[in-house]
């Protein structure tokens, strides 16, 4: 009998294989916030795909006829042909016609434009100006990224060269306010130019 005691006690009772682990379920707030998210995203992509102005897509169309269309000519023109005056007078008349829009006035304008009273003209906003042509690029492909085409203007001011980053032209306030917004969320600031036709 006391190899039976022995035997029996050795043996523990049987457990229960049939025990299951539970199972963490996830919380249903935490469902309905990942929706929400998910939604936002989405919504968020919308914006930025319909947030182009009409300009910008015209000129991306404009631009690509233009580089079709320009032959390349060598140059064999002689010194003398450098120092003659330039026989269009575009190079002044722009610059005359060209006017810097205060930011009060742009409020005004926009107010204006929504009565209907919007004076003839085009609107050009400039983004940077930079001495060094690298700056401008990198302006330029930061403005990219944001979805707004820019293009980098050459100029010569009292003998020094800036290299000026536009946007533009635009033919309402009420896109020029919307670029201009959502420039300045992203911290770039930026100036108005309108050119009277």
């Amino acid at each position: 009998m006391a190899r039976r005691n022995a035997a029996s006690r050795r043996r523990s009772p049987p457990r229960s294989r049939g025990r299951r682990k539970q199972r963490s379920r996830t919380p249903w707030w935490l469902w309905v916030m990942a929706v929400m998210v998910l939604g936002a995203f989405g919504y968020f992509l919308y914006w930025l795909s319909t947030d182009l102005p009409e300009p910008t897509r015209q000129a991306r169309k404009a631009s690509a006829g233009k580089r079709l269309a320009k032959p390349v000519q060598p140059k064999t023109e002689s010194k003398t042909a450098e120092k003659r005056e330039p026989r269009f007078t575009f190079y002044t008349l722009l610059p005359e016609k060209e006017v810097i829009v205060p930011e009060g006035e742009v409020r005004t304008l926009k107010r204006e434009e929504r009565l209907g009273r919007t004076p003839e003209g085009e609107y050009f906003i400039q983004a940077g100006s930079f001495r060094q042509a690298a700056d401008a690029d990198r302006l330029k492909a930061r403005l990219a990224l944001l979805g707004v085409e820019s293009r980098i203007e050459k100029a010569e001011v009292k003998g020094a060269v800036w290299y000026r980053v536009r946007l533009g032209p635009f033919t309402s306030m009420n896109q020029v306010a919307k670029i201009r917004a959502r420039l300045r969320k992203h911290r770039i600031d930026s100036v108005v130019h309108t050119v009277k036709r």
